[in-house]
């Protein structure tokens, strides 16, 4: 607690949470109207939501669903993926990816991230689907933690989805975009509805797939659909989320850009490598200590911390962790400390002078 001195201004130093939503009156007041209206199903509101977030991100189509497994799951099944087809996936990925691979049956094949980063290399990718004869191959290209990533030419015949839950509203080339993409909107995410994703693309026809897909799009006699609705309460509260999300953004990027200046002074890494246009959606520090020692150090200083990465797919799949170094010292040697917008200025500066004492 030696830390505690340094802070005058507070009469007792109250604990810093790890992770809070970004939720205002603003959300509270037009989830309680729909609740008021008995909008409870998905309809008008959703419809708004949908229309909004592709207007702001300047997508043709958007599409609300209930979760990001959800998401991943009818875009797979767009894209006609199932038995011998193949998923590419980073080792950090969502753990919705490998679920909704195995829902339609396709094989799912998992790639390091690169020495110094938070993402697998172009050439790590390709090796993958160039040592693969899948009829059908999907990179999936996942911004970790709100940190860009771009894939250079995946392969031939390759189709990307881009997992944008960690960047919207970023300004992103369009080399880090799929054919579909897909906007978490979970409990700690950008843009929170509780639970939630968005899937959003150009393409009329791959849309209207996924649509009737989907309860509440049309469907031909005799297919099957999926009661995967996002419903109005959640699509009320996403709405004022994306009129606040610039200034959370703003405040993310400040915050951000304070643990960096911290981090130089210390011998402590993290990866984000382009500042205009990284959005912390979390901010892990690789410490060389071991977890339970870090995890004691921010304990004792009332800071809440969690693991980087709650659990590597290599974990989930069962395989051998040597295979995947740079994942195993993510998952082992980061934790993420606090990053969201409510942070006070003075809990900002009482995180960024523990990382400068955690030696």
């Amino acid at each position: 607690m030696a830390l505690a001195s340094v802070y005058r201004t507070e009469k007792k130093i109250q604990p810093i949470e790890a992770q809070r939503p970004t939720l205002s009156k603003d959300e509270l007041e037009s989830v309680l109207d729909c609740l008021i209206h008995d909008r409870l199903l998905s309809g008008n509101v959703t419809g708004r939501f949908e229309k909004s977030f592709a207007h702001t991100f300047n997508f043709k189509h958007a599409l609300g669903v209930n979760s990001p497994t959800s998401a991943y799951h009818l875009a797979f099944l767009a894209l006609g993926l199932g038995p011998g087809d193949l998923v590419c996936a980073s080792a950090i990925a969502p753990v919705g990816i490998y679920d909704a691979a195995r829902y339609v049956g396709a094989e799912i094949k998992l790639v390091d991230v690169d020495r110094n980063s938070f993402h697998p290399s172009s050439e790590s990718v390709q090796a993958i689907f160039a040592a693969s004869s899948a009829a059908k191959k999907v990179y999936i290209l996942d911004h970790t933690f709100g940190a860009p990533a771009k894939i250079e030419n995946p392969g031939e015949g390759v189709l990307v989805i881009a997992d944008v839950t960690g960047v919207v509203g970023s300004d992103l080339g369009p080399e880090m975009f799929g054919i579909i993409n897909i906007c978490g909107l979970s409990q700690y995410d950008l843009i929170t509805t509780g639970n939630g994703a968005m899937m959003l693309s150009q393409d009329s026809k791959l849309h209207a797939k996924v649509e009737a897909l989907r309860y509440g799009g049309k469907r031909s006699e005799g297919a099957v659909a999926y009661d995967y609705r996002m419903e109005d309460f959640q699509a009320a509260m996403g709405l004022d989320q994306l009129t606040n999300l610039s200034v959370s953004l703003a405040r993310r990027r400040k915050i951000g850009m304070k643990y960096l200046e911290s981090l130089t002074r210390t011998n402590h890494e993290t990866y984000f490598k382009t500042p205009n246009m990284d959005a912390y959606l979390r901010f892990p520090v690789i410490v060389n200590k071991q977890h339970d020692e870090v995890v004691r150090y921010f304990a004792a200083l009332q800071i809440g911390i969690t693991r980087s990465v709650d659990q590597p797919l290599h974990h989930v799949m069962g395989l051998p962790r040597l295979e995947y170094p740079n994942a195993e010292r993510l998952f082992q040697k980061s934790v993420a400390i606090p990053v969201y917008p409510a942070l006070s200025a003075n809990n900002v500066e009482r995180i960024a002078q523990s990382l400068r004492g955690l030696v």
